[in-house]
């Protein structure tokens, strides 16, 4: 049997037109994946957040997303990119660390739309040894972020200022299931919420509240439209109190209530 058979597929590669495609609420608020993700932007400008810290983007801008940091990236009808998906494999040496890096040099734009190209193709072709083949070109992606980010050319900086809305976005995407309040964090990371909160605002534009309540509610329609279970399952492994008091929250952010937000994909 070929090994493609035998080994489930962990990449992936999709038009940043197609993932807009999906839903803008999927990509465009905070959620986070198992997966570690590098977004190749080739046309077109707007924001994204790594780590509820929100930076703008133009063409030619990688933007590389660890497995499990929560994200959001804006997609206007004239972004163009691709997304990679790659699996959790230590011996590809993935950065730890988010990056955004501004490429400016013709050849390292080529390298890396050629690379994310030929995973693409692998992955339609579906060939015999396509396990190895994915790891190969894995493996020249991580050698070309290790690269660019050694000339230390166009990689926007991270700043001091804003390690502790870091740090609350990694306990956020560690607890956001568990009804854990701002005030909560807060305590963890011992500061009050009025400050965590101006933090959070100054590195994204909004309050910690704004931040982890957008994180709930993106699991929430994932969870509702994904899965069978009954809102008030949904609303217990979400940390909310009531399935009367899910639903409040749910329709006020998203202007639907869950059954009625399901009701499309219950008619398909």
């Amino acid at each position: 049997m070929f090994e493609a058979s035998r080994r489930p597929i962990a990449h992936s590669v999709a038009s940043l037109g197609k993932l807009r495609m999906q839903g803008a609420w999927r990509i465009e608020h905070l959620h986070a994946s198992p997966r570690a993700r590098l977004y190749w932007i080739t046309r077109g400008q707007g924001r994204v957040s790594v780590n509820c810290i929100t930076r703008g983007y133009g063409p030619n801008t990688a933007v590389f997303v660890p497995a499990r940091v929560p994200m959001a990236l804006e997609l206007a009808a004239q972004t163009q990119g691709l997304e990679l998906c790659l699996p959790p494999d230590n011996s590809l040496d993935l950065p730890d660390l988010p990056f955004h890096l501004r490429v400016s040099n013709i050849e390292s734009q080529a390298a890396v739309t050629s690379h994310i190209e030929k995973v693409e193709a692998e992955l339609a072709a579906r060939a015999p040894a396509m396990g190895r083949a994915l790891t190969a070109y894995s493996l020249l992606i991580s050698a070309w972020m290790t690269r660019e980010l050694s000339r230390q050319e166009g990689v926007i900086s991270r700043e001091r200022s804003h390690k502790l809305v870091e740090m609350f976005a990694e306990r956020m995407e560690q607890g956001f299931r568990t009804g854990k309040g701002v005030a909560d964090y807060a305590r963890d990371l011992q500061v009050t919420p009025t400050h965590l909160s101006r933090v959070c605002r100054d590195a994204s534009g909004r309050p910690a509240l704004a931040l982890l309540n957008e994180r709930i509610m993106h699991e929430a329609r994932r969870l509702l439209l994904e899965t069978d279970l009954p809102a008030r399952e949904v609303a217990e492994q979400l940390g909310f109190s009531s399935a009367a008091y899910f639903t409040r929250a749910f329709s006020q952010a998203v202007g639907q209530t869950p059954k009625e937000f399901r009701k499309p994909r219950l008619r398909s």
